[in-house]
């Protein structure tokens, strides 16, 4: 990350490429049952078996010890084990008291189709983008036996043909990059979360501005790339190569940025290639090409090497890379020395028979038909003399001397829940180590929250894997166990994910282990849920949230936070909402200030009736200019105890903005807004990026570990932010300010009992910017020539809400823990009746009866017990005996009795009503007296607050005496005449009285 940093990207430098522009596409039709499956439905009838996980990554015949198995496993009738493979049982080779036998492979990321927008635009079949390991499922069966692997015997006919050469396909895989890398030479220059066509990864991008003119015959390392990778040959050998067939050579190429033309060059060794041709490449685009070998680009033994040269026109670092080749040919049936040897043949007529003799096979070498990978047969006889009975399909064998043994770090037991979809309305997915802390939240939300109780599901990320993944760690399981949650065709739920999740490629740790993962780089959490029951693509079926967590007291740490702010005694403080903006020239500064400006009024009218608090940036500078928000946090402002919202509009990074309100863990900051936290919207490039890797506290070295900024506000204890949201990568101003206006609509200009929790208001905006805009998916623009990339959409996917999506926020009024039926306050006389009526009560200690002369300022006056938890209706009341004059106000504060969070006793939340209004007569309220006055009169004002000062005014409306204080007019030198006294108190509030001179 660089000192100077811009609104375009992360790379926060150069501010000319900032975007504002309006792209419209066509179409968007409502998204069907999103997979076909929700990848549970194998476990129907089979939750209450024993279950044990079996890892695999290579292919080939392996072992499992049966003493490595739970007990359920070393009694059971043999007959009765099961194994299952992606949902469907498989056959198992052998199945005794000491070993279980069977045909594995590893994991091929067939799932990872689903994640591409068309599972067809998914390019590259040969790697699978989170895990090399496939999972097996070993179970005892309460009702059928286990498939077996058949071993039928076969005779020779006289009609059998012998088969003397296979068809040998190798693979070359190169991976050490991503097409949409993190380093700007590799990537384009903007970048969609979704699994656009080709997304992948590949080898080194071939640049000559890298790596010069030379043709390379090794996968480069380029300069601008700092891990240790080491190049890798283009290399191939033909090894026993037979026939006349064409030798056959296919190479992937993957256009990275620009356009140029690859150069492909074949021969024995790098100093005698010859050209097989030229292609031209363009703009991420995917192509394969294929050609023959001749006799003189290979040696005797079969070796020979390809070699690739980028030509580059148009944009600097045009080029292309490597992401996989395969050499195709005729080869002998021979075991080429090896243990464990595939074998293919094509297909032949069905009810036809193929004899053969595998050559070089090593003692104790069997041989399996695994045409079908899920029910292998044990193929009769000795290798040298094979018969086998034919279908019309291609025939694929294996043949092996030695099995693998599945080490016990790959053996593991599992248990599977019936999950019901209508028993839970709030899910919890977290990484396995924040289980404890997890279930503390899902106990908070369902027992001791204000208002709403839910039903909340704590399942843990292996589990939703194992569950509705077949046991492999991918977004999929998210969004198939989603999908699966909301079946029941409710909607009115909410997915919480507490855990980290690293996309940043190199830095992404295969296996994802222990983490909770997004979709894509940059990362959206939308798309885990988007289009599932029902609503139309790009919209979230749920609101979705997110604490990027890796160890349990950060969870109870921001739960802390949360009880806090849903507890609160004193929320006026909420109306103050700050507006902050960066830029790097006073264009910029006026610009992004208008932007805000603009939405200023929807904070500042009713319903909500805020002040907006500007802080401008003052200084344009593309340098970062330091800044605090610590006195209007803090509550060292005059008149601001704290804020309930800050909006920032500007450049941005992850690690800082440009007017830089910094880490709210730096002491030189000074940030100490304990118990009244705000939520912070980040306008700014970058500013949400999650899931680069980076989780270190404030001040940890290097630098570049350390967490983003945006989530050392939620994380930090007992100050920063409640909530944060914001865009995790590219955030157009444009853009960012039509998505802005929205949100404000759905926050500002809507009641504390109408506003919607925070996960349903970013939702709402997801589906009016849907609407609005339009766009879609379709084949064309999903093959990524950049005219196609859509800012509106890809900042929907990359806004990132960091916390808990079913809190309400700036709440100024409190929804009551109680089901209240009414509330009311009537004038009697001397007296004010306050009357309240509940149908039910949960957890509740006691009320608190509160008064106020103005509608901000209140006191209270009375206490009155609550019912504890009841489903009985409950009336009751409160007389004022001493009201106040005029027209004064009325609320009501609920009180919860206290509770234990991870062993730490917590006050009873604290949640008000709405205002009710009371007018009794006007004059006593403010009184000057005598009045009319000859010479000197008093002021008496009937309400619990002091006055600051008053001024006497004339009927031309100039003031006689200003800024006076005491209680005494002095009017004995005036003359006759009307008068007005208009007094200001502490609270800032005006009053007016008329007043004669005699």
């Amino acid at each position: 990350m660089k000192a100077n940093f811009t609104f375009y990207t992360l790379r926060l430098l150069n501010f000319s490429k900032i975007v504002f522009f309006l792209f419209l596409t066509i179409g968007g039709a409502n998204a069907q049952k999103w997979s076909g499956v929700n990848g549970n439905e194998w476990l129907a009838g089979k939750y209450s078996q024993p279950w044990v996980k079996i890892g695999v990554t290579a292919k080939g015949i392996h072992k499992i010890n049966v003493n490595d198995l739970p007990d359920a496993f070393k009694n059971a009738n043999k007959d009765k084990i099961q194994m299952w493979y992606r949902g469907q049982q498989i056959a198992i080779i052998k199945a005794d008291a000491s070993e279980i036998l069977f045909y594995g492979v590893p994991n091929d990321g067939a799932s990872d189709a689903l994640l591409y927008r068309f599972s067809t635009t998914r390019k590259n079949p040969y790697y699978s983008i989170y895990s090399d390991q496939s999972t097996y499922f070993l179970t005892v069966s309460s009702g059928d036996n286990g498939l077996r692997a058949a071993a039928p015997a076969v005779a020779a006919n006289p009609g059998a043909v012998a088969l003397t050469a296979q068809v040998q396909t190798d693979l070359k895989l190169y991976q050490n990059e991503h097409t949409h890398s993190t380093i700007p030479f590799y990537r384009p220059s903007a970048l969609n979360s979704y699994f656009e066509e080709g997304k992948q990864t590949t080898g080194s991008s071939i640049m000559d501005e890298f790596v010069g003119t030379a043709i390379q015959t090794s996968n480069p390392k380029p300069v601008a790339y700092t891990n240790s990778y080491v190049p890798v040959p283009f290399s191939f050998q033909l090894k026993s190569p037979v026939g006349a067939l064409a030798k056959k050579i296919t190479i992937h190429i993957k256009s990275r940025t620009g356009t140029t033309i690859a150069g492909i060059y074949v021969g024995k060794t790098p100093g005698t290639l010859r050209s097989v041709g030229t292609l031209n490449v363009n703009e991420l685009n995917d192509y394969d090409y294929t050609f023959n070998l001749e006799p003189t680009d290979f040696d005797a033994s079969g070796n020979g090497t390809l070699g690739f040269k980028s030509t580059k026109i148009g944009s600097d670092g045009s080029g292309f890379s490597i992401s996989y080749f395969t050499v195709e040919y005729e080869q002998a049936i021979n075991m080429q020395g090896l243990t464990s040897y595939e074998l293919t043949f094509p297909a032949v007529v069905a009810g036809s028979q193929s004899t053969l003799s595998i050559a070089n096979a090593p003692a104790g070498t069997k041989v399996y038909n695994i045409s079908n990978p899920s029910a292998p047969q044990i193929v009769s006889g000795t290798p040298s003399a094979l018969v086998i009975n034919r279908d019309d399909k291609a025939l694929k064998l294996l043949a092996a001397s030695t099995v693998t043994t599945v080490p016990t770090s790959k053996i593991s037991t599992v248990k599977f829940t019936s999950l019901s979809p209508a028993a839970n309305d709030y899910l919890i997915i977290c990484s396995n180590s924040l289980n404890t802390s997890a279930t503390d939240y899902a106990k908070y939300r369902s027992t001791t929250t204000p208002g709403r109780k839910f039903k909340p599901l704590v399942i843990n990320i292996d589990d939703v894997y194992n569950q509705f993944n077949y046991g492999e760690p991918s977004p999929v399981a998210i969004r198939r166990f989603v999908d699966f949650m909301v079946s029941d065709g409710q909607l009115d739920k909410y997915l919480l994910l507490i855990g980290r999740s690293i996309t940043y490629f190199e830095r992404s740790i295969r296996e994802i282990p222990d983490e909770v993962p997004t979709v894509g780089y940059p990362g959206s959490d939308l798309l885990l849920v988007d289009g599932l029951g029902g609503v139309q693509d790009d919209v979230p079926a749920i609101p979705v949230g997110r604490i990027s967590a890796t160890v349990n007291q950060q969870v109870y740490d921001y739960l802390e936070k949360v009880v806090t702010y849903e507890s609160q005694l004193d929320v006026a403080w909420r109306k103050n909402v700050v507006h902050m903006n960066g830029g790097k020239t006073n264009n910029e500064i006026t610009q992004f200030s208008n932007y805000l400006n603009g939405i200023s009024n929807v904070v500042s009218s009713a319903p909500f009736s805020g002040a907006v608090l500007p802080r401008l940036k003052t200084v344009a500078s593309n340098n970062v200019i330091e800044m605090t928000l610590a006195p209007e946090l803090n509550g060292e402002v005059p008149g601001v105890e704290g804020v309930g919202m800050i909006t920032y509009f500007g450049h941005g990074g992850v690690d800082k903005t440009d007017y830089n309100a910094g880490y709210v863990s730096n002491p030189s900051k000074g940030y100490k807004d304990t118990n009244k936290f705000p939520i912070l919207f980040y306008n700014g490039c970058g500013v949400n990026n999650l899931f680069s890797g980076r989780n270190g506290e404030f001040g940890s070295l290097p630098t570049i570990l350390v967490r983003p900024m945006s989530l050392d506000w939620l994380l930090a204890p007992n100050k920063g932010a409640v909530i944060v949201f914001g865009n995790t990568w590219d955030a157009y101003a444009s853009t960012s300010n039509q998505y802005l206006d929205k949100l404000y609509e759905q926050i500002f200009s809507t009641a504390d009992g109408t506003r919607p929790a925070i996960g349903n208001i970013l939702k709402n905006v997801a589906l009016q910017t849907k609407l609005e805009k339009n766009y879609s998916y379709n084949p064309a623009q999903n093959g990524r020539t950049m005219s196609y990339y859509d800012a509106d959409r890809a900042n929907v996917h990359q806004v990132i809400l960091q916390g808990d999506p079913s809190l309400r926020v700036l709440i100024t009024e409190g929804a009551l823990p109680v089901n209240l039926i009414s509330f009311n306050a009537h004038a009697e006389q001397d007296q004010v009746k306050v009357t309240w009526k509940t149908a039910s009560e949960s957890n509740n200690s006691h009320f608190l009866v509160e008064r106020s002369y103005n509608g901000k300022n209140f006191e209270s006056i009375g206490m009155v017990e609550g019912k504890g938890t009841t489903e009985v209706q409950s009336d009751y009341v409160f007389q004022d005996l001493k009201p106040l004059s005029g027209t004064s106000y009325y609320r009501l504060k609920q009180v919860d009795g206290d509770v234990t969070i991870n062993g730490k006793l917590v006050k009873g939340k604290v949640t008000q009503s709405r205002l009710v209004s009371v007018s009794r007569e006007v004059s006593k309220f403010l009184v000057i007296s005598p009045n009319p006055v000859s010479d000197v009169a008093e002021i008496a004002l009937d309400a619990p607050v002091a006055i600051k000062s008053w001024n006497l005014i004339d009927v031309k409306g100039r003031a006689i005496k200003s800024n006076q204080t005491g209680l005494k007019i002095d009017v004995s030198n005036l003359a006759s005449g009307e008068y007005i006294v208009e007094i200001l108190t502490e609270n800032g509030d005006l009053y007016h009285k008329k007043v004669v001179k005699k």
